[in-house]
């Protein structure tokens, strides 16, 4: 059950976020992650926020590369989230040094959606393009189709359900879903077990989190659980 499991910006719990020692400790535990890259000053950099100065220690690209291609073994997905179009081959330049291709997937958020998937599938097709689903966007079976995979949140109201959940995977498409406390306004935050529970039994892929501990934990009761259902047929 662990493989549902998304790291939000490595494993920021218990490091910094988007730090070295977050991304080695979710790589050698054998997590997938979301991350995110800017450019500044001639260099890309593992950060969300808009890097304000020269005195932040934040860890260039090509840093991380090196850091994944020490874990060759290990299978963590890592998504990689756009913040600019304009990045995405020079990105795309420093990755095809390296030799993990295949664990990398790709996506931009909200109006940027669509162009990234256009631009990786006619220029870089050898990756994969996320779609992120989010709230009154209108997606369906159209845009669901030409994506590799979904990436959906929520924040004023319910936009993930299994209706969504099933059309991906009848297009042969994984899901995933992006747990409430990543957004502070999601009207699910006053109860996060609870929609993690629906999010599980809805069949999402994966579930990116800020509380990995607490899922963790929160998987393995479950699993008791349905043990314990299974021994009593």
């Amino acid at each position: 059950m662990k493989q549902k499991l998304i790291l939000h910006r490595g494993y920021k719990r218990l490091y910094p976020e988007n730090s070295k020692q977050a991304f080695e400790n979710a790589l050698r535990e054998g997590y997938s992650f979301e991350t995110d890259v800017r450019f500044y000053n001639n260099q890309y950099y593992m950060c969300h926020d808009e890097i304000l100065n020269d005195k932040q220690r934040l860890l260039t690209l090509e840093e991380f590369c090196n850091l994944v291609e020490n874990y060759k073994n290990k299978k963590n997905e890592i998504f990689i989230h756009i913040k600019d179009l304009k990045d995405i081959g020079g990105v795309i330049y420093i990755l095809n040094k390296y030799n993990f291709k295949e664990r990398i997937g790709f996506f931009a958020c909200d109006s940027l959606t669509l162009d990234l998937i256009d631009i990786i599938k006619e220029k870089y097709p050898k990756y994969n393009a996320g779609l992120h689903f989010y709230e009154d966007s209108g997606f369906g079976k159209n845009e669901f189709r030409k994506a590799d995979f979904i990436w959906a949140d929520e924040i004023k109201k319910q936009n993930i359900d299994r209706k969504y959940v099933d059309l991906a995977h009848s297009l042969g498409k994984k899901y995933y879903a992006m747990s409430p406390e990543l957004i502070s306004e999601n009207v699910f935050n006053k109860n996060i077990k609870k929609r993690w529970k629906e999010l599980l039994e809805m069949n999402v892929d994966g579930i990116c989190t800020d509380k990995p501990n607490e899922f963790l934990k929160f998987l393995q009761v479950k699993l008791r659980s349905q043990n314990r259902k299974f021994k009593n047929i």
